[in-house]
């Protein structure tokens, strides 16, 4: 298999990241078969609640923060939290999925929207720095709502 483009969705929570990705898997269907392009969305989000969009993967079923609060009496954010340093220790579940898309397949990461991932605790980072070691750099394409 090649190296899907994949376009990385962060924002704020609550900022319509969901409902950017379900928009543009729909659009795409829309297109003329000429520009049609195989989109998949993938949830990266181990909180996330009611995802409209046909899903190529995700995370929950790797782990989901409502398992971690129960099962190790955490809170919301200290559950988000082990979750995404759970999926750093095991970042070959992310590798292998990457890996099974084509060359000419868009994949959509729609990442949870706890600005501390992203401003105190290095771990969506290290995802991408990750992700670039894999040999994704070059068709990676973020994309940030406000």
């Amino acid at each position: 298999m090649g190296r899907c483009c994949v376009q990385i969705v962060m924002g704020p929570a609550g900022s319509g990241k969901s409902t950017y990705c379900h928009a543009i898997q729909e659009h795409c269907k829309t297109l003329s078969k000429q520009r049609r392009r195989t989109v998949h969305v993938a949830n990266m989000d181990p909180a996330a609640e009611d995802v409209k969009y046909d899903m190529a993967f995700d995370i929950r079923d790797l782990i989901s923060v409502d398992d971690v609060m129960e099962e190790l009496g955490l809170g919301p954010n200290g559950g988000l939290l082990y979750c995404m340093e759970y999926l750093l220790d095991n970042l070959d579940w992310l590798q292998e999925h990457l890996d099974s898309f084509d060359d000419d397949e868009y994949l959509i990461l729609d990442c949870p929207g706890q600005l501390e991932l992203y401003t105190h605790v290095p771990v969506m980072r290290r995802v991408i720095d990750g992700m670039r070691l894999w040999g994704y750099e070059s068709s990676m394409v973020a994309s940030t709502t406000k």
